[in-house]
């Protein structure tokens, strides 16, 4: 009986524990969900690209807690994928050099500009990586995921922690979330600017032709 009775509190224990786990993960999981929902608020409201970058960028961070965020897109090429923005001091370093990753090099970055599927590095573990980038010496943990619209890959979140084994699965599933809102606010923001500059061109043309015409009936 003794032994039953302590089996069964050994049990009690174990289940609370469960319990308490699944609750946390509940409770980080709906915080995540609300900050991808008022972020998305935020950066639909905007269109102009070189705005909407470094905004994404300054948000992802701070809602997250993440020690860096970067933003890569993929040149015209499909070859390398350019940063664009970033939220670290460190960031803004690379930035200014115009750093860029080979698309299917080595790191985690290029190869989910590749093939277009999230991927985690950390730290700890059997797969355990080292971070040596002198510009983000903190990383100890890095999460990138595919920034795609209709199945084409247009860029890669790139998002970086102090603590080592800071993303799993789970993390990966639900900024994927947050990672395709972004990737339609982009793409947004790009046919904005392509819409912009056609309409100028047909202005610029109209304009042109319209001066031309005045010439031609003065000259008559």
């Amino acid at each position: 009986l003794n032994q039953t009775f302590k089996n069964l509190e050994i049990r009690v224990v174990e289940r609370t524990t469960d319990l308490e786990i699944a609750r946390r993960q509940s409770e980080k999981r709906a915080g995540e969900l609300q900050a991808i929902g008022e972020i998305s608020k935020v950066i639909t409201g905007e269109q102009a690209l070189e705005k909407l970058l470094p905004l994404i960028s300054r948000l992802v961070s701070e809602r997250f807690g993440f020690y860096h965020t970067g933003i890569f897109l993929l040149n015209d090429t499909n070859q390398f994928a350019v940063l664009q923005a970033a939220s670290s001091e460190g960031g803004q370093k690379m930035l200014a050099r115009e750093h860029r990753l080979e698309v299917g090099g080595s790191g985690i970055v290029g190869y989910v500009a590749k093939f277009g599927t999230p991927r985690i590095s950390l730290d700890v573990g059997q797969d355990a990586v080292f971070f040596n980038n002198p510009d983000l010496p903190s990383t100890r943990s890095e999460m990138a995921l595919p920034l795609k619209v209709r199945n084409r890959i247009m860029g890669v979140l790139d998002v970086q922690s102090e603590k080592p084994g800071a993303f799993t699965e789970y993390d990966a599933s639900t900024l994927s979330i947050l990672a395709d809102q972004i990737a339609i606010a982009l793409e947004n923001a790009r046919l904005f600017t392509q819409t912009q500059h056609a309409l100028a061109e047909a202005q610029e043309q109209y304009r042109q032709n319209l001066q031309g015409s005045w010439k031609a009936f003065s000259r008559e």
